[in-house]
């Protein structure tokens, strides 16, 4: 480096990487800081670094000015994309831990954390400048062609992240980088491209509400220009806001047009300027608004939960609650109650819900209760939400501006300025794990842990909480505190569990192959005839779930997947819920190639069918994942059923949780033995949970009585028979005993390596080589495996696990296991990794199928 007066600097950027370049702990890479972006490269800022020949966006972790070991080697950093840190030291501090636990990389961590507008190499493209006849320089890498082809069908160029979806593949930039010095593409690589900042005019008045002033001007604006007057009026109206008045709402609302405004600017009466567009939820219609706010009271053990975390936090003090309350308790005006008095403070309050489709009741019930007007809020975040939506709400919570966030998993990363309340509603739920990339973490436990970094309040609620978390409740690690009774003075409902092995039953079904069983049928009829409300739950979509030979036996199977392809009537296609695999229904069998299909299973298309069958007049409305794919479904199919235009929602798992319909009196799960049939030692505590979710939709209003028909083969199961009696408590006892012999989770940490290739022979040596590295036992851990999951081929790839138990008893941290396992990926990285083999860790996996 040329000598300088201003000292060099060096920063280390994490970057979303590879193992490989993250092992033995590195926190990021290292780069010389140009001496022109010296005072914007800050810790928490963005930077677009070189890697190779790729630019990657990459947040700056650490600053120095005294040289790295290998600072002859480094290469300087392209630029800094922020004017400012848009993370601060102490959210830095917590993704690095939450990257340490879950053995993944800083950068992957960081990246999960930004919003999708903030990630301008997403925006690279390839475009084919070669014939796609030209195969010859690709004779001995198969996968160059491959990647040349996808290219060379998309005339103008194919995003690099678009190309990665459709080849299912992240490692392309070796065959892209050899493509492009070979001349046969080119890659555009837009260096400063930046998410925009949407903008919006408002208007404010040019004097204080009752100068001089602003009074003479409108004594002289009145007799000359009665429009004019009009939308001055508006703004003193507004002045109490003591913020400026979107142009768009201000001349909608007094029926002017911008001339009009235009000539009070004129006169020197109102300044227009601009400001950064924050978008408000409130504008979409409410879900449901059948509650009187003026009756709402709290019950008392409603008032003593609140007192209690009140205590809390203003102590100031990291603490975590786990707040048990029955099915109908109102968890939720607890969390009212608490959010108003932390926004009352000027603190920041975050609400995690584990389905997008609680969303709409919630940001509703909120905004009623706390009487939040059309501003902005409450910020809302999650997977079904535009880029530009997601990246306005963040900007939202990033500058201050909005205190208050509600969303899925993702949203526990949000910026909210001085947190002080985390909220996890329905904290049981599964779907708070990431399981499907990377980082695989899971939003209650990292959420617990940011809430104790900031000295803040953490509340799990759940009528059915996890076994983990019931137990650290006991063992005090959690404060318990309990909602035993339902609000409103309403009942549980009755619980009837309808034995599908039953003569008149098997009689009934051989006769009209119906899922609907003849009490079934009956309690819908009543409810039908009285006008009330009825939830169906069948925790399958599609028609049915598999295809089968009557003469050989054999399934219609996905090419790519070892699973059944489910038959969809709508679309009259077989479909596996997995990859995507799309082909039409089969007369003849794949396998043998005779005349004998035949259907079996249900999803919800086919109970849809039945019903409609049984009950022509009904009106029906299904929710899963087909019905709620397009932008606004979920609210629009609730919000119909809330104003009973709807006599009966059906769906998957999505409607067992967190809706509150004082009409529905009905509730009639098909089949309760879905999740019972999965090979998971969990598979109990999943059935119980959603039993007992499902259940609590029915009876919620004090007038109507609830009642709730399970159906199933296994009535005496524990899970089946305990959600009958509504007995958490007994359950919990009961799941412990069967997992302390096994030392399974809470004893334990289960921690999942799994093995992806597309050769099974291949993927099998890499696995049982890295078990070399990992003896099968210690005082601390037990390993299971290296052997093939219950589904050993997915979207093309083979699989084998690992499967470590750390034993929580000798590693309360999970520091020695840790240590052990980066140990090693080291060596396996070192000794047997190959291109063609790909290594996954997921730490407290969920499920190992």
């Amino acid at each position: 480096m040329a000598a300088s007066s201003t000292p060099a600097l060096f920063a280390c950027v994490a970057l979303s990487l590879p193992f490989k370049f993250h092992s033995g702990g590195s926190d990021g890479l290292w780069y010389i800081v140009p001496s022109e972006l010296s005072e914007q490269a800050r810790p928490g800022s963005r930077a677009l670094a070189p890697l190779g020949k790729r630019e990657k966006t990459g947040v700056i972790v650490a600053v120095s000015s005294e040289a790295p070991a290998i600072a002859s080697k480094l290469r300087p950093i392209i630029d800094v994309l922020d004017p400012g840190p848009v993370f601060d030291e102490e959210f830095l501090a917590w993704t690095k831990w939450v990257a340490s636990y879950y053995l993944t990389s800083w950068g992957d961590v960081l990246a999960a954390a930004l919003p999708e507008g903030l990630k301008p190499e997403s925006r690279s493209r390839a475009i084919a400048i070669a014939d796609a006849g030209q195969v010859s320089p690709f004779a001995r890498s198969p996968r160059r062609a491959e990647v040349f082809a996808a290219i060379s069908e998309h005339e103008g160029g194919i995003s690099i992240q678009r190309l990665q979806e459709l080849l299912k593949s992240t490692s392309l930039y070796a065959s892209l980088n050899a493509l492009e010095r070979d001349g046969f593409i080119r890659i555009e690589r837009p260096l400063t491209s930046r998410a925009k900042v949407r903008k919006e005019a408002v208007a404010s008045l040019a004097f204080e509400v009752g100068s001089a002033e602003l009074s003479l001007q409108l004594t002289t604006i009145e007799r000359q220009a009665p429009k004019q007057a009009s939308l001055l009026m508006a703004l003193i109206d507004e002045a109490r806001r003591e913020s400026p008045v979107p142009v768009k709402q201000l001349l909608r609302r007094t029926k002017t047009t911008k001339a009009t405004l235009a000539a009070l600017v004129e006169k020197g009466a109102v300044i227009t300027t601009t400001r950064e567009l924050l978008r408000s939820t409130s504008s979409a219609k409410s879900t449901s608004s059948t509650d009187d706010i003026s009756k709402l009271r709290l019950t008392l053990e409603q008032i003593e939960a609140v007192g209690q975390i009140s205590i809390a936090l203003d102590e100031a003090k990291a603490k975590t609650f786990l707040l048990h309350g029955v099915t109908g308790s109102g968890k939720t005006e607890v969390y009212i109650a608490l959010a108003r008095r932390v926004l009352d403070a000027d603190g920041g309050v975050l609400i995690l819900v584990p389905e997008i489709a609680l969303t709409p009741q919630l940001i509703d019930r909120f905004r009623r209760r706390l009487s939040l007007g059309d501003g902005d809020e409450i910020a809302v975040l999650h997977s079904r939400m535009s880029t530009a939506d997601r990246f306005a709400a963040w900007r939202s919570l990033a500058s201050g501006r909005t205190k208050l966030a509600i969303g899925a998993r993702s949203a526990v990363f949000a910026p909210i300025r001085d947190l002080k309340l985390i909220i996890i509603d329905e904290e049981h739920e599964s779907t708070y794990k990431q399981y499907d990339k990377t980082p695989r973490y899971h939003a209650r436990d990292i959420a617990v842990m940011r809430a104790a970094r900031l000295n803040a309040v953490a509340v799990l609620g759940s009528a059915t909480p996890a076994v983990e978390s019931y137990y650290n409740a006991r063992q005090g690690k959690y404060e318990l505190l309990h909602l035993r009774e339902r609000a409103k003075q309403a009942a549980l409902p009755s619980v009837r569990v309808v034995d599908l092995r039953s003569a008149e039953n098997r009689r009934d079904f051989a006769k009209a192959r119906t899922s609907v069983t003849p009490e079934l049928r009956d309690a819908i009829a009543v409810r039908l005839e009285r006008k009330e409300g009825i939830v169906l739950l069948q925790n399958r979509r599609g028609f049915s779930t598999y295809l089968e030979c009557i003469a050989c036996g054999e399934p219609e199977m996905c090419p790519n997947c070892a699973v059944t392809l489910t038959y969809h009537k709508v679309r009259d296609q077989m479909r596996c819920h997995y990859c995507g695999h799309t082909a039409q229904k089969r007369a003849t069998c794949s396998t043998c190639g005779k005349e004998s299909m035949r259907l079996g299973g249900m999803g919800t298309e086919r109970v849809e069918d039945d019903i409609r069958k049984a009950f022509p007049d009904a009106k029906l409305l299904r929710m899963d994942l087909d019905t709620t794919a397009r932008k606004g479904a979920y609210r629009k199919i609730l919000t119909a059923f809330a104003n009973g235009e709807a006599d009966i929602l059906l769906g998957t798992q999505m409607v067992a949780k967190g809706l509150d319909f004082p009409r529905v009196t009905l509730v009639g799960v098909v089949s309760a033995d879905t999740s019972l049939c999965i090979p998971d030692f969990r598979s109990s505590e999943r059935t119980f949970q959603l039993l007992t979710q499902v259940s609590g939709r029915a009876g919620r209003s004090m007038e109507l009585a609830g009642e709730v028909l399970i159906q199933t083969l296994q009535p005496a199961h524990p899970a089946i028979a305990l959600s009958q009696a509504h007995d958490y408590e007994a359950f919990f006892d009961l799941e412990l005993s069967d997992r302390t012999p096994l030392r399974y989770p809470p004893y334990s940490r289960l921690i999942l390596i799994e093995f992806r290739g597309e050769k099974e022979a291949e993927v099998r040596d890499r696995a049982e080589k890295f078990a070399t590295l990992l003896p099968e036992r210690a005082a601390y851990y037990e390993r299971i495996g290296p052997a093939p999951p219950a589904i050993g081929r997915l979207r093309g790839e083979y699989r084998w696990h690992l499967l470590i138990k750390d034993f929580k008893s000798q590693d309360p941290s999970g520091e020695r296991i840790r240590r052990l396992i980066m140990g090693a990926l080291e060596l396996y990285q070192k000794r047997f990794a190959t291109r063609d083999v790909g290594v996954f860790v997921d730490v407290d996996v969920q499920g190992v199928a």
